[in-house]
């Protein structure tokens, strides 16, 4: 009886199950994701047989990491270590892969036996030579970037040769490449530092015992056991935050799209109800049977869903990079989890139109219109009272386009505010050009301070000067940003002092006002970063979230805190003649071919992660308007479905099918911006609401621009658009005596 009702509004519960099955995929596919990353991060640890992983304390996450190399010497001596491996792990350009995963290990360590070889030799000293140095690629790696033993293959602007494919099991590593440990440290800019050791204990070992001794002995490093590593890094809390942040988004918008369509039949389905009140059903068998629908209904769309999900999933397997973080099995837990979220939508979305239901008297139900409540006739604008004929169904509808919409609306003053972070962070001291390592990502760029001396001595070019950036927790904030600057140079002059006094030498800091203030630090106080003291000189203030809340040390103390010897992150071109920067860019960069250059104004959005936030940001807003897409669609066709027989007697009397097409349109984009504006508005006033908690305005400021406003309002107008039109469309082709004849 539960599939025969669905199945009597067949288009309605089609409509109904896609929506579900949109954000049931999502789910599942950005779960699969997480999953896969934290398998990564446990074959970091326990794959490579290590027993304990030591890294520097307070870093924020294992690629930031920096330990002097020669610590592993000391770590060997302790007693009931066997063996110790200096270890490697960053992210690097390559052909068709912006973020690469490298590793980099000694020949004759333990951990490289996990690269077990299928092809080729083994990683060697001995195998550099003619065609580059020597690499190892995972097996998928090699499959994915069409490359073999013998073939060239490149590293930002270096040369590797291909030595042998490895498969370990694991696609964090097999979709990753090996090198050696001096290779790996001349791409991440960090000669004689590691970012962990690796080490196998003897068996018996007290390992809480030795944790202790290791982290005594040494204040600025974190010993962890393999089996604990992955979930102690604080990368993984922001992971499940977007995760969930974006699952919340789709379920909200499925649940009340659930709701909606069950009230509608409900309503529909007074008479009968009352029926069968009248003849023996108890209340709670009409609750069963209407929530035994909505459950039915979702997970028939989550069984759906989960397979999108999983086939979403599936087709990106082969695409560079995104390959490695994949997990190696999909776990069923992560389907029953999808599947788990269809029947929390169906319990929630049915619940209310179940209770409502049970609640009928069989006399009023029996007596009832089909539930449907006509508005006010103050109204004056037509297609306004026809929306408000079924208010419930109206304020649903709402809900559900604007979540979407707040969600977009969100999303993008995300994106506009990162992008004016970003570049009120390179544009300081009025630079004309801006400069980072040729194709290396925001976090992990790093560039020579001797090419930024050579650059600054060409013709044409007045000055030239880098400053340094690194990531670190600090007390209780899990996200610290620190700046290293030049004293005297010309980039910190922008910074203004509002408390204290400008930087002079070392082992001083300033404090972001915002930094401050979450930090509860004052002139005068310290700061500890890492092993290291900085003195509080001055508070700044700058307007830009991203710097308020962050801190500024001495160029030469932000290189030693992170490992960083000789390199900056980012360099500013001050030019003679600004009209000739275009031919300034294609000099430096013929000259040094490492760095990539852009006017200031363009900088930060020709970054690779800007480009590739604002496509996630777009799948976002695609997932939330296919969703609302299909609610809007369904209420229109419902509409549609319950006045079949007004529409045949404004047909009979002489309406045509362009003007019922349009009056369906009308109300269809009526109902979308009513949705659009209430999600504007929220969205709005949830990101001023934002702005307000410490923590976000020492990280970044949601910007509403008038561009981002108009932006979705359009969206909003499309949507209404796209939505009715095939309710619309079935509207006017409806023929007069057949209307007149539906009941």
């Amino acid at each position: 009886m539960i599939l025969k009702n669905l199945w009597g509004r067949k288009m309605r519960t089609l409509l109904t199950l896609f929506g579900i099955a949109v954000g049931v995929a999502a789910v599942v596919a950005l779960s699969i994701l997480a999953e896969g990353f934290s398998a990564g991060y446990d074959a970091l640890g326990g794959g490579s047989g290590a027993d304990l992983l030591v890294m520097q304390d307070d870093a924020l996450d294992i690629a930031f990491s920096a330990v002097d190399q020669a610590l592993g010497e000391t770590l060997a001596g302790f007693s009931g270590v066997t063996a110790v491996t200096p270890m490697i792990y960053t992210f690097a350009a390559t052909d068709d892969a912006p973020y690469f995963i490298v590793y980099g290990y000694e020949p004759d360590g333990f951990a490289i036996e996990t690269f077990k070889l299928v092809e080729g030799e083994p990683l060697s000293r001995r195998a550099s030579g003619r065609g580059g140095r020597p690499v190892l690629l995972g097996y998928m790696a090699a499959r994915d970037l069409k490359k073999s033993v013998g073939d060239t293959f490149r590293i930002y602007e270096s040369t590797y040769r291909v030595v042998g494919i490895y498969e370990t099991g694991q696609p964090f590593q097999d979709g990753a490449a090996v090198v050696l440990l001096e290779d790996a440290q001349t791409i991440t800019g960090r000669p004689r530092q590691v970012n962990a050791f690796l080490l196998k204990v003897r068996a018996g070992t007290d390992l809480d015992a030795l944790q202790q001794r290791i982290e005594q002995r040494f204040r600025n490093v974190v010993a962890t056991q393999s089996g604990d590593f992955a979930e102690n890094q604080e990368m993984f809390a922001y992971v499940d935050a977007f995760t969930w942040s974006v699952s919340l988004v789709a379920i909200l918008i499925g649940g009340v799209g659930v709701m909606n369509t069950m009230l509608m039949s409900v309503f529909e389905r007074t008479r009968e109800f009352g029926v069968l009140r009248a003849i023996g059903w108890r209340p709670g068998r009409v609750l069963r049977m209407v929530l035994g629908e909505s459950v039915v209904l979702s997970l028939l769309g989550g069984l759906v869903g989960a397979g999108i999900g999983v086939g979403a999933v599936r087709a990106i397997a082969n695409v560079p990079t995104v390959s490695a973080i994949l997990p190696p099995t999909i776990a069923p837990e992560l389907i029953l989890q999808g599947l788990g979220v269809a029947l929390t939508l169906g319990l929630i979305g049915g619940g209310l139109p179940a209770w409502r239901a049970s609640r009928l008297l069989p006399v009023e139900a029996m007596r009832a219109d089909s539930g449907t409540l006509h508005a006010s006739r103050h109204v004056r604008w037509a297609a306004l009272r026809s929306i408000l004929r079924q208010p419930v169904r109206t304020l649903l509808t709402v809900i559900g386009i604007g979540i979407a919409m707040l969600s977009i609306v969100l999303m993008g003053a995300m994106g506009e505010g990162m992008m004016d972070a970003i570049s009120g962070l390179t544009m300081s001291g009025g630079a004309h050009l801006v400069g980072s390592e040729t194709d290396a990502s925001v976090d992990l760029s790093k560039i020579d301070e001797s090419a930024v001396r050579r650059i600054a001595a060409l013709p044409g070019v007045r000055s030239a000067e880098g400053f340094l950036t690194g990531y670190t927790m600090l007390g209780d904030l899990p996200f610290f940003i620190v700046f290293g600057y030049q004293p005297r140079g010309l980039m910190i002059q922008d910074f203004k002092i509002v408390a204290g006094e400008p930087l002079q030498t070392g082992r001083q800091i300033l404090l972001g006002r915002v930094a401050a203030q979450n930090l509860g630090r004052e002139v005068g106080q310290t700061v500890r970063i890492f092993e290291s003291s900085f003195r509080v000189v001055g508070i700044y203030e700058t307007g830009i979230p991203l710097q308020d809340g962050a801190g500024i040390i001495a160029l030469r103390d932000a290189q030693r805190l992170f490992g960083q010897s000789g390199k900056v992150s980012f360099m500013g071109v001050w030019l003679d003649d600004p009209q000739q920067a275009e031919d300034i860019i294609a000099l430096i960069e013929s000259r040094h071919p490492e760095v990539a250059l852009s006017p200031a104004s363009e900088f930060t959005e020709n970054l690779t992660d800007m480009q590739m936030m604002e496509g996630m940001v777009w799948g976002i807003s695609l997932m939330a308007l296919v969703v609302g897409g299909l609610g809007m669609t369904n209420t229109m066709v419902m509409s549609v479905f319950e006045r079949t027989r007004e529409i045949g007697v404004l047909r009979a009397l002489g309406w045509r099918k362009r003007r019922v097409l349009g009056m369906i349109v009308r109300e269809a984009v009526m109902l979308s911006l009513l949705g659009g504006a209430v999600g504007i508005t929220a969205g709005v006033a949830l990101g001023y609401g934002l702005n307000l908690i410490p923590e976000v305005q020492g990280f970044l400021e949601m910007q509403y621009t008038p561009a981002l406003i108009l932006q979705a309002f359009g969206t909003t107008l499309a949507l209404g658009l796209i939505g009715g039109i095939y309710p619309a469309w079935r509207a006017a082709n409806l023929q007069p005596v057949e209307a007149l004849r539906y009941e």
